[in-house]
C-alpha cells in the first residue's frame, strides 16, 4: 500500500472514531424544567440566564453525573405539564406532596419550604383568613395554604387567581388587583425587598413542605442517579454551601 494510501485509510479511521464523540457532544442528555419567576429558588437573572437556589443544585448535580443538560424555563404550571406529558426529563425544586406523588417520583428532599400569606402592611382590613372571603388572592397551587383554605371550608368562597410567576402575583398586589398573595415565605420576601414593597405575614402554621427534583413518573435509573449524586454532594458540604448562600 502505497503512502498516501495509508494516510487515507488512518484519517478515515480518525474520522470514524471522533464521530460518535463530536455527535454526542452536542446531543442533549437532559431536558430539566424551571420556573423563570420564582426568586431566590429558580428565576431568570438580568442576562436572562437561569439562576437560584435549585439551579444551582440541579447543575451540580448534573455536573457530578457528566451529562448534557438543557434547563427549559416556563410558567410553573407549563413546567409541570410537560413533565406529566413526558416532554421533560425532570423538573427543578418542586414541593413534595401527596398530591403530586400520584403524578411524578421525587429525589430525596434537600430543604423544606415554607408558604405563607402576604398582606400590604398598611391594610388593617384583613386580620385572619376569614377576612379573606370574598376577595381575589393570588394563589399557589396545591400549597399547604390552599389546603388549609380547602379544609377550613374558605377556599370556594375565595377569589383565587392564578398567575404564571410569584412576580406577576407581587406586581397585582402592589396595583391593588389582589389583596394578597399567597408564597413561599423567602420568595415573598426578596421579591417585597427588591421591589421596595412594605408587606407583612400571615401565618397559617405550614411547618414547611419538603423539595426536591420530580422526574417523570417511573424513571427509577434516573431517580438513582439524582439521589446518588445528592448524597455525595450532601457528605462534602457542597450541599450546605448552597443553601446557606441562598437561605441566609
Amino acid at each position: 500500500m502505497r503512502w498516501s494510501d495509508q494516510l487515507l485509510v488512518a484519517v478515515c479511521f480518525l474520522v470514524f472514531l471522533l464521530a460518535p464523540v463530536a455527535a454526542s457532544a452536542e446531543e442533549t442528555l437532559l431536558d430539566c424544567g424551571m420556573a423563570k419567576g420564582y426568586p431566590p429558588y429558580q428565576f431568570l437573572d438580568e442576562e436572562g440566564e437561569p439562576a437560584g437556589l435549585d439551579i444551582e443544585v440541579a447543575r451540580l448535580l448534573f455536573s457530578r453525573l457528566k451529562v448534557r443538560y438543557r434547563l427549559a424555563p416556563g410558567a410553573w404550571d407549563d413546567v409541570v405539564a410537560n413533565l406529566r406529558l413526558g416532554r421533560l426529563d425532570c423538573v427543578c425544586g418542586m414541593e413534595i406532596n401527596h398530591a403530586r406523588r400520584s403524578f411524578f417520583d421525587f429525589t430525596k428532599p434537600y430543604y423544606n419550604r415554607k408558604v405563607v400569606i402576604f398582606l400590604p402592611r398598611d391594610d388593617a382590613s384583613i386580620q385572619s383568613v376569614g377576612d379573606l372571603v370574598g376577595k381575589a388572592v393570588a394563589g399557589d397551587r396545591h400549597s399547604f395554604v390552599e389546603e388549609y383554605l380547602k379544609d377550613h371550608g374558605l377556599l370556594s368562597l375565595i377569589r383565587i387567581v392564578k398567575t404564571k410567576s410569584k412576580e406577576q402575583s407581587m406586581r397585582m398586589l402592589k396595583e391593588g388587583k389582589v389583596v394578597a398573595v399567597i408564597a413561599p415565605l423567602a420568595v415573598g420576601r426578596f421579591l417585597a425587598d427588591r421591589d421596595g414593597l412594605d408587606l407583612r405575614i400571615m401565618d397559617v402554621g405550614d411547618p414547611g413542605s419538603p423539595v426536591g427534583l420530580a422526574v417523570e413518573k417511573g424513571n427509577a435509573d434516573l431517580l438513582r442517579d439524582l439521589d446518588t449524586a445528592m448524597q455525595a454532594l450532601r457528605q462534602e458540604g457542597k450541599l450546605q454551601t448552597v443553601l446557606g448562600h441562598w437561605l441566609h
